[in-house]
């Protein structure tokens, strides 16, 4: 019994230094970004990879929620001129917000369309959606949809702001969509093509 609870405290411990450390290195990042001190190391880079890296991440959390992901992979020739650490970031980013918001047993979609020489990367998902209120600022440093289920799972609202940061930096854009609460939403990553 007094082993069975140790092993629960460390546990607990051990998952309360994650969260603490995801929050401080998001704070550092969005503080290194706001300043235009961060470091990105560019090169062509097929997109394949940013997704299987992407996707590598979110599994455990997609299984634990018994999540269908359906992921259609880009074409082998399909790259873009960027940094592999960041883009798998905002990627991960952008599939992790799907899963937490959206139910057990929902759908999560991951998706890439050409546009006119971009690539416009799409995660979509049949979770609780976005209020007409909060679409506009969801980008906004500090925002949250569902502060309460938000701050339980160790977020403080910079996500998006690092996904709208760093997609910037790479000369793209990101936009939001949702019909509102319970119609899910779909987050569209705009990349110029190499």
């Amino acid at each position: 019994a007094a082993g069975e609870r140790l092993q629960w405290i460390a546990g607990v411990m051990d998952r309360q230094v994650s969260h603490l450390t995801r929050l401080v290195d998001d704070l550092l990042d969005v503080s290194r970004i706001t300043r235009g001190k961060i470091h990105m190391e560019c090169s062509p880079l097929p997109l394949q990879a940013v997704f299987a890296a992407a996707l590598e991440t979110v599994r455990p959390l997609v299984d634990r929620r018994r999540q269908q992901l359906e992921a259609a992979m880009p074409p082998r020739d399909w790259s873009v001129d960027g940094d592999h650490t960041r883009l798998t970031q905002v990627l991960a980013n952008l599939l992790n917000n799907a899963a937490k918001y959206t139910p057990e047993g929902g759908r999560i979609w991951l998706s890439a369309a050409r546009e006119d020489g971009h690539v416009a990367i799409r995660v979509r998902d049949d979770g609780i959606g976005i209020a007409p209120d909060v679409l506009p600022r969801v980008f906004d440093l500090f925002v949250q949809a569902d502060s309460s289920l938000d701050r339980a799972q160790g977020g403080l609202g910079l996500g998006l702001t690092l996904v709208r940061r760093i997609v910037e930096m790479h000369g793209g854009s990101v936009r939001v969509a949702s019909e509102g609460v319970g119609l899910g939403s779909e987050f569209t990553v705009v990349l110029p093509l190499v």
